[in-house]
Order: structure tokens, then sequence, then C-alpha cells
């Protein structure tokens, strides 16, 4: 324990020297969550819409006003031509356009029907599926307001409700699969980076000079980097919640140590690749293998039930993919330890497998 205790203190004392790792290690991290959580937002609003009302009267003005009140769409243009609308869907400098016919009014007074037209650029699947259903409930909502649509009353009584994220902010679903994305990067990243560097250097052959086993090395030198991720995840769990107002509704120790779990699989991925790289730059190339997929398969942007059936059975082997559950479930849905057990225990064999590999391996590099 006490060679352990002074390759600890080895290792602290160097990374308070190193301005590079402190930069990383305390910067980066709320740097990534204030971009990532005001740039990422699939929240759609204010699309751009240009409007050709070839009417112009009073009531197709209120159409476009019930539009624009409705928070979807923001008039960036009133055009006269539709050689207008299609230069700006071509250039992308309108999103949507809305095209009212002449006598739209005077069609509609008299119940004869008007082809009123919305032109949607589908090029980005998600604003144009808001687009679509959104303005098909302005419209009707827009024609029982004016009286110029029976109101229909349903024999059903439907009243869908929602849970956890009533608002549906995405930043409720994106900013704690932050946690996960920003720990997956960082923590193996500076722990294969610091070790590999001790390599480059020689001190590892010269603290296997001295009385100290290789697994109290790596012990030694893995422990302080639990410790900042655990610094690093508190951090990040504090902006979200004081800054961007996430809530967090369950027990923040459980929290607290299902992170560290995940934590040690993030440790082992950056010992392992330390163990196998004979540089810096081969640890880094090591660490990016397996956080690209984490972004794409875990379910942090795209739902995996979605997936092809392979795609999804890969999915499985990432650790990522059970993390996720386990904070938004946690913050979310207030969800318990055990009401998260089928993702503890994927994570926990994880851990026990990669740590107990990276061991073996990096032992068998030093001798």
């Amino acid at each position: 324990m006490r060679n352990i205790k002074a390759v600890m203190f080895k290792e602290f004392i160097h990374i308070l020297r190193d301005r590079r790792t402190l930069v990383l290690i305390i910067v980066m991290p709320l740097i990534q969550l204030t971009i990532y959580g005001f740039g990422i937002n699939t929240d759609v609003r204010h699309l751009r819409t240009y409007v050709y009302d070839q009417d112009q009267t009073y009531l197709s003005r209120q159409l476009v006003d019930a539009f624009v009140q409705s928070d979807y769409f923001a008039i960036a243009k009133k055009v006269h031509s539709l050689r207008e609308v299609q230069d700006g869907l071509d250039k992308g400098l309108a999103q949507v356009a809305l095209i009212i016919p002449p006598n739209f009014t005077g069609d509609v007074l008299k119940k004869k029907g008007s082809q009123l037209q919305m032109v949607i650029d589908g090029t980005d699947s998600t604003p144009a599926n808001v687009a679509l259903n959104s303005s098909q409930a302005i419209v009707n909502f827009f024609l029982q307001s004016q009286g110029l649509m029976q109101v229909l009353v349903s024999p059903v009584d439907f009243r869908p409700r929602l849970w956890y994220n009533p608002a549906l902010k995405s930043s409720y679903f994106m900013l704690p699969g932050l946690i996960g994305l920003i720990l997956q990067f960082m923590v193996p990243m500076i722990t294969a980076s610091a070790i590999v560097r001790e390599k480059e250097r020689g001190n590892i052959e010269q603290l296997l000079v001295s009385p100290i086993k290789p697994y109290e090395l790596i012990l030694g030198k893995i422990i302080p980097y639990v410790i900042i991720g655990v610094l690093i995840a508190s951090s990040i769990v504090m902006v979200m919640h004081f800054i961007f107002r996430v809530p967090i509704r369950g027990s923040p120790l459980t929290l607290f140590w299902l992170t560290l779990l995940y934590l040690v699989v993030c440790l082992g991925i950056g010992l392992w690749a330390s163990a196998i790289a004979d540089n810096q730059q081969q640890s880094s190339q090591i660490v990016m293998f397996f956080a690209m997929p984490s972004i794409l398969l875990s379910g942090f942007i795209f739902p995996r039930e979605t997936m092809p059936t392979w795609i999804h059975f890969v999915g499985y082997f990432i650790p990522m993919t059970y993390f996720l559950k386990i904070v938004r479930g946690i913050i979310l849905k207030g969800m318990g330890f055990f009401d998260l057990i089928e993702q503890v225990w994927p994570l926990l064999l994880m851990a026990t497998i990669v740590i107990i590999f990276s061991i073996k391996r990096f032992g068998k590099r030093i001798e």
C-alpha cells in the first residue's frame, strides 16, 4: 500500500506540473459541455419561412400570423413569385415556403375549397417532419378559430400525457448523455497519454528498478485519474443542473457510485490502449477507435431501436450504451440501483474484464 501511495503522489505532482494536462482536465470538459449543451438542440423552432401571398386579404394575413404565433415558423421573406420560392429553397435561405393562392378568401368563404400549399425542404428530415405535422395542425386550428370549419366532437376523450420531460426539452435528453460522452473521451485519453509518455521518457523502467511490483505501479498511476474523473463528472453534473436547469430526480449517491463504475471501464480502455501503443499518437488513435462507435451506436443521438439487428447487437459491447440508460434513468426518472440492475451488471463485467486484461497485458509489456 505504501508503494501505491508513493506512485499516486508522484503522479499527482506530475499532473500539477504539466500545464497542458491541467488545461485538458479542468477547462476542456467545461468548454465541451457549454458548447454541446447550447449547440446540440433538437427542439425545432423558428423555421425560416418564405411567404408567397397571392391573395393579400385580411384572412390570408391572419393565416400567416397564425403560423408565426406558433413559434414553429419565422417569416424570413415575403416573396412575389414562385421563382423566388425555388431560389430560396435551393440556396438554403428558406426551409419552408407557404404559398397562398389567389382568391383564397373567396374560395374559403364560399366553401369551394382552396389549395393552400406549403413547400418543405426535405434534406433534413427532423425539421421537415416538424413542419409537415405542425402546419396541418395550425391550419385546422386557424379554420376552427375563424368559424370556417365545424369543431368535431370525438366519441373518445383521448388525453396523452408526457412523463419525465413534459416540455419535450432536448437538453433534458442530451445533457445527461454528455456526462458519458465526455468521460468516454477524456478519461481514456489522459490515462493512456500519461502512461505512454512515461514509457517514452523511460521513467517506467526507473520505477521498476525500485522495489515496486507491476500491479502496484498500475494502481498507483490509475487511481489519481479515477479521482480526476470523479471531479470531471461532478463538475459536469453541477453545470448541467445549475446552468441548464436539468432536474436531478434520483439519488446523487447512486449516480456517484454508478458513474465511478463507468469510470473504471473508461480507465481500463485507456490502460489497455497504453499497453499496446508505442507512442502517444497511437494511444490517441486507439481511444478514438472506441469513442466514435460510442457516439453513433450507443443511443446518444440515434435511437438504437431503429438500427439493423446486427448493429443493435454491436451496441451491447459498448459501455456507454448501458451508462446512458443509467444516467438518464437516475437524473430524469428518479430510478434506483435495483431498477437499473440490468444495466449495472454488464458494466461490472466489462470493468472486471478490461482491468484484468489490461493489467496482464501491461505486465507482459513491462517484462
